[in-house]
């Protein structure tokens, strides 16, 4: 094979999860690939599990917190990935091909994957109708791609939905991860997912946006992108005919740098801890003019930033766990921004980070968050 043939060859890009990823070469650094930790970062990936039986087996005996043993465990495992790994390492782990994998196991859904530009898909969960439509962004402090749990917390949603006589359809989006790709690449795929989706003729009164961490950051970075139009030449405007119907913001990354110093709070009992939102929020914001801070870090906004955002929306649904570190900032950009917004509803519950998505990606209760979430969407549509 000759020089030119190799060449052509690095070129063809791959398939991740659906979406269409830049074929990395040996040119390219390291830290500007998904998922690619070094020799020693493996070797303290194998090292560090050595220690997870132990802590695992400790929480099934003793930690439950009010919780079941299957959900203690995950908890445990998610905050001990969290606190011992890099991004490398994190993605490593994560794996690609999660939407595939989930439907295969299925065995009765067919991967659904619409390309809409800029290098982003709409994932579809069920059957693709343009009646009513959720469209998910997915957490993951925009290093980790959606997982199993985010696909059964949604299809719940769709499956409890559909068992009380509203039948949607559900979307995911596919975003480009840090550090493939940084800010504002992510704005500018949800930008062009809900441009999407009305290019198809689907009302925006028939749109309800849902967003969990990260995912919930993306919204508001949409919503203030309307309100205030990046100047950037990457990112489209977007001018919405009538207002969503709704946007579920569940645990949203409103502080990306403990500015208030409030996060250890939570640290005890939290899935993620100051350090580790500390340490990915640096990794977010690293790519963030100053003067851009207010899209990405919501509670870093000007007191007036929000100002509009009822014609953008009509209902804002606000989600937050009381053991959680991001509790007392959530609850102080709530107070912000229902200045703007008459229609904002905050559900403070006991749980964690996300706590709703977690418990129905396991098929748990969660204190009734989940029911309150459902019973929400029903009465957008």
């Amino acid at each position: 094979m000759d020089g030119a043939t190799k060449v052509q060859l690095r070129s063809v890009p791959r398939v991740l999860g659906g979406l269409r990823m830049p074929e990395t070469s040996h040119l390219t650094s390291r830290e500007n690939q998904y998922g690619r930790p070094s020799f020693f970062e493996r070797l303290s990936i194998f090292f560090q599990f050595l220690r997870l039986p132990t802590i695992l087996v400790w929480t099934f005996i003793s930690k439950w917190n009010g919780r079941t043993r299957k959900r203690s465990v995950l908890d445990t495992y998610i905050r001990f990935s969290f606190n011992n790994f890099n991004i490398r390492q994190i993605q490593y782990l994560s794996g690609r091909g999660n939407y595939n994998a989930w439907c295969h196991k299925l065995g009765k859904q067919e991967p659904h994957v619409e390309a809409i530009g800029e290098n982003a898909n709409l994932l579809w969960l069920g059957e693709r109708r343009l009646e009513k439509v959720i469209l998910c962004f997915h957490g993951g402090a925009f290093t980790v791609p959606a997982v199993e749990g985010h696909m059964k917390y949604l299809t719940h949603i769709r499956t409890r939905l559909g068992e009380r006589g509203v039948n949607v359809s559900v979307a995911l989006l596919e975003y480009t991860l840090i550090p493939v790709a940084a800010f504002p690449t992510q704005l500018k795929q949800g930008v062009t997912a809900i441009k999407h989706l009305l290019s198809l003729g689907v009302e925006p009164q028939n749109i309800q946006l849902v967003g969990e961490s990260a995912g919930a950051n993306l919204i508001l970075q949409v919503l203030a992108h309307i309100l205030h139009p990046l100047d950037n030449e990457n990112v489209p405007p977007l001018s919405l005919p009538s207002p969503l119907k709704g946007a579920c913001l569940i645990s949203p990354w409103v502080d990306l740098s403990d500015i208030h110093g409030t996060l250890k709070s939570g640290d005890s009992t939290d899935i993620l801890t100051t350090n580790s939102i500390r340490y990915l929020g640096a990794e977010v914001l690293k790519s963030v003019p100053k003067e851009y801070l207010g899209y990405v870090e919501a509670n870093s906004a000007k007191d007036d930033w929000w100002k509009g955002a009822g014609t953008l929306v009509d209902r804002v649904l606000i989600t937050a766990g009381r053991e959680e570190c991001l509790n007392n900032e959530i609850i102080r950009f709530k107070s912000v921004f229902e200045t703007f917004h008459s229609q904002v509803l905050l559900q403070e519950h006991q749980g964690v980070h996300s706590d709703p998505v977690m418990a129905m990606g396991i098929g748990e209760s969660g204190g009734g968050a989940p029911d309150m979430i459902i019973d929400w969407f029903r009465a957008g549509f």
